[in-house]
């Protein structure tokens, strides 16, 4: 599990092999949207949310490079609370794998809500 005061917003990272290429991670607002998103789309509890969110590598081996942050990215943070909820090829246990409508105004408001970053990567 990793230490939660190591879950912060703005962290910048700065490209191995362009130091004028650089990105913010909001790692803080990232799992707080994937605790989020398990809560209301996998109808887990806060403290299952949090589990699974804590203990998942994605998480827990965060590596603070580019690429690492990049690949994060990769995928919506919608993939990423399934996958943490589901396991891998959620989408064959019968779990949706597109976002249900509405997703985005609820993942809009709740970031206002919890005064999250608006963008998890800038």
């Amino acid at each position: 599990m990793i230490d939660k005061e190591n879950i912060v917003d703005g962290i910048i990272i700065t490209h191995e092999d362009n130091p004028n290429k650089k990105l913010i991670f909001n790692f803080y607002s990232w799992v707080e949207v994937l605790k989020a998103i398990i809560v209301k789309y996998a109808n887990k509890s806060e403290s299952e949310a949090e589990y699974l969110v804590l203990n998942h590598p994605a998480v827990y081996g965060y590596k603070n490079s580019y690429m690492s942050v990049a690949l994060l990215g990769h995928e919506s943070e919608y993939d990423w609370a399934m996958l943490m909820a589901y396991g891998h090829e959620y989408w064959e246990k019968g779990v949706p794998a597109y976002e249900p409508e509405g997703f985005d105004e609820w993942l809009e408001q709740y970031k206002k809500e919890h005064n999250l970053a608006r963008f998890i990567f800038e």
